[in-house]
């Protein structure tokens, strides 16, 4: 399945069901989703969100949007560490809404950032060996489905600091 999501959003042919979406239930989704294995593995989930929900709102396809988020926070919540921070945020400007996916995590070497939206691309051996890693294809995909929203998606990392997503959604019309 992810490959051909990846496939038909790199060919242009992904169909989105776009609606009105505020990104704070976005995010809300994503908490209530991630609670618990969060406190299973002494994670603290934290949300900062500013902004009406006019200012808030994005016309999207929620599905592809929790996917993009689900795989950032998963990401995220693999790589953190017991007493570590994932906090999402959401906020507006102009003519965007932008969602950040920032974690106190191991990070990414600044050789290997470059790469992270690569299909089947994996940073460094040793990250390979967690528990649950996947095929490679979930960062390639969030790229995917945020340009098929007409938005962008950008990683800044440093060694032993953590990870920073940001991604920027236009409120205008869905693509």
């Amino acid at each position: 399945n992810d490959l051909q999501t990846l496939s038909l959003a790199e060919a242009g042919k992904l169909q989105l069901h776009c609606q009105p979406v505020l990104a704070s239930d976005l995010i809300e989704d994503i908490l209530t989703g991630f609670s618990v294995i969060a406190a299973e593995n002494g994670i603290t989930l934290q949300k900062e969100i500013t902004g009406t929900d006019v200012e808030l709102t994005v016309n999207a396809d929620p599905d592809r949007m929790s996917q993009v988020l689900n795989n950032l926070v998963a990401n995220a919540m693999r790589y953190t560490q017991k007493g570590g921070v994932i906090r999402l945020i959401a906020f507006p400007d102009d003519k965007n809404v932008t969602l950040i996916v920032e974690d106190t995590g191991s990070g990414i070497a600044p050789e290997d950032l470059p790469n992270v939206f690569e299909r089947f691309w994996k940073a460094e051996k040793s990250r390979s060996r967690h528990e649950g890693t996947g095929s490679g294809l979930g960062l390639a995909i969030a790229k995917q489905l945020v340009q098929a929203h007409g938005g962008t998606i950008r990683a800044e990392s440093e060694l032993g600091r953590g990870t920073c997503f940001t991604i920027c959604i236009p409120r205008g019309n869905c693509f």
